[in-house]
């Protein structure tokens, strides 16, 4: 009884995975409760769509990005992202941007109630000198 007390309390409560990360030979994933029934996203999947979402942020000069596993049911893992940033770039400004251009990508690929925190630290400011084009 109180088992299914509080599986109806999980159930009205809005989350990003239904079920705890998970470990195979293939590495770490989360399963996602879908209309379709489970679906397995491992780690490295969304890496790469973050990833793949940063080459859009034009002040995000440099980063590395690492996808991590946290305690928490709501939100089992977080994405750590360290950057340089381009002269003159906000660093506020750049850290939202990341977060939503990330999210963004993960909401496309993943489905509507997909979120990831994601931690950014700067690792430093750059002066970007544009390439000259060479004329042959």
């Amino acid at each position: 009884m109180l088992k299914d007390l509080i599986g109806k309390i999980l159930n009205k409560t809005k989350r990003v995975v239904t079920l705890s990360a998970a470990r195979t030979s293939s590495g770490e994933f989360l399963l996602k409760k879908t209309d379709f029934g489970l679906v397995h996203v491992e780690y490295a999947t969304i890496e790469k769509l973050a990833q793949r979402a940063l080459s859009a942020v034009k002040e995000i000069h440099e980063s590395e990005l690492a996808v991590e596993k946290t305690s928490s049911r709501v939100t089992p893992m977080k994405i750590s992202l360290t950057v340089v940033l381009a002269e003159g770039a906000s660093a506020p400004r750049a850290s939202q941007l990341a977060d939503r251009v990330i999210n963004n990508a993960l909401k496309e690929s993943l489905g509507e109630g997909f979120y990831v925190p994601v931690d950014v630290r700067v690792k430093q400011i750059v002066q970007v000198v544009p390439q000259k084009r060479r004329v042959r």
